[in-house]
């Protein structure tokens, strides 16, 4: 299991001071760790986060002074910063902030997993502000309401609901776009009336872009994070932990003016540097919860459709992922795509699920193979199967 992953079950073994406690200083990280909106309005906001933290100890454990509480969140890492230190814990490993001050791709994803207040903190903040926005638009906040969390069904349901008040066709191509494309020139967004009307692309992200230009991973075609270094080279890579491991990391350096990509990786081809003006992008909760898990479902419609099979994606309303036939068989597969890299909150997930699996057909990655055995216990007494995608292609090849 990736540290990300790890960390998400760890948060949420967490207990109600705790998750108080680590909301206040995602939020105060957030806000330490940009230089946009008004210098006041920034020390309010950490003075509310501070206040907010002090409250989750209580009286017999005391929080850090302001000063400390401040200094702890650029050099502690986030187990060290919540009451009760939990022991052997995940958190235990990751910083919210990287050494040059920087917000860590740990708060990034915790920002928007399980920050009630981010949303009104600066900087990539600024992403989450306007997935509020989205969410309140298509009426699933009521006015004022807090963000409290913002789960992938959320998102999911929020986006979903608004690209099919357009039609099931304008659905599949809006949602599609999405996936295939979290970054367009606003010429392409234009000619898209669903995605123009959702308003769900905005500007690119100042912690994504440098010198005025920016770079798209080589793997999902979003905006790379940009992160300064003292000798003012700047290091390019993926929000996504996997697509970095795998490759999708690169040095940017100015030469007469001129900044050149160099890989840092395994992957030795090069992506463009591309300016910034006249381009929007998916804000990180989008490009999270739409476009990561998307691109396995689209791929694999890509795969049995050159197999011969007839697939129809995101059928009756989103039921589950993919209907797959073969013409002339009398065989239909009903898969529900599965990117999640935390096997026991899926497995979890699944059991808990009001309607039941049904005869659904659960597929997730070939990287997670070895989880196999905990999500098919997941499905014990069912009519569901768990496969990877390699296998769902083989069985489709048979039939």
């Amino acid at each position: 299991m990736s540290a990300l992953a790890a960390a998400a079950v760890a948060v949420r073994e967490l207990d109600a001071d705790q998750r108080a406690a680590l909301d206040a200083c995602v939020v105060a990280a957030l806000a330490l760790s940009s230089s946009e909106g008004e210098a006041r309005g920034r020390t309010r906001l950490l003075m509310e986060c501070h206040g907010r933290y002090v409250r989750s100890f209580g009286v017999l454990d005391p929080a850090p002074p302001f000063k400390v509480f401040l200094e702890r969140l650029r050099g502690s890492r986030v187990a060290d910063l919540l009451p009760r230190q939990p022991r052997e814990s995940a958190l235990g490993e990751l910083w919210l902030l990287d050494d040059d001050g920087m917000p860590s791709s740990a708060l990034n994803r915790i920002a928007v997993e399980a920050a009630e207040y981010s949303h009104q903190a600066p900087g990539i903040g600024a992403d989450i502000r306007h997935l509020h926005s989205l969410l309140r638009a298509v009426g699933m906040l009521s006015e004022g309401a807090g963000l409290s969390r913002i789960s992938g069904e959320t998102v999911q349901h929020a986006v979903f609901r608004a690209l099919r008040a357009a039609g099931f066709e304008a659905y599949t191509q809006g949602r599609e776009a999405m996936v295939r494309t979290p970054v367009l020139t606003r010429r392409e967004l234009s000619r898209n009336a669903a995605l123009t009307e959702l308003g769900a692309y905005t500007e690119i992200s100042p912690t994504r872009q440098f010198g005025g230009v920016w770079a798209a991973c080589p793997m999902c075609g979003w905006t790379m994070r940009a992160i300064y270094r003292s000798n003012g080279a700047v290091d390019l890579e993926c929000e996504d932990e996997r697509h970095s491991l795998l490759g999708a990391r690169y040095r940017a350096e100015s030469v007469a003016g001129d900044w050149r990509l160099a890989p840092r990786g395994e992957l030795r081809a090069v992506p463009e540097l591309i300016p910034v003006e006249g381009h929007v992008a998916l804000p990180y909760a989008l490009w999270l919860w739409v476009t990561l898990p998307g691109l396995l479902e689209v791929e694999l419609r890509d795969r049995l459709v050159a197999m011969g099979a007839e697939v129809r994606l995101w059928p009756f309303g989103d039921a589950y992922d993919l209907h797959v036939t073969v013409p002339g068989r009398s065989m239909s597969w009903r898969v529900d795509v599965k990117t999640w890299a935390d096997p026991y909150g899926l497995a979890q997930k699944l059991r808990e699920s009001p309607e039941g699996p049904g005869k659904l057909c659960f597929v997730v990655p070939e990287h997670l193979r070895g989880y196999l055995p905990v999500l098919r216990r997941g499905v014990l007494g069912t009519e569901a199967r768990v496969l990877t995608d390699i296998d769902l292609v083989a069985e489709v090849g048979r039939a």
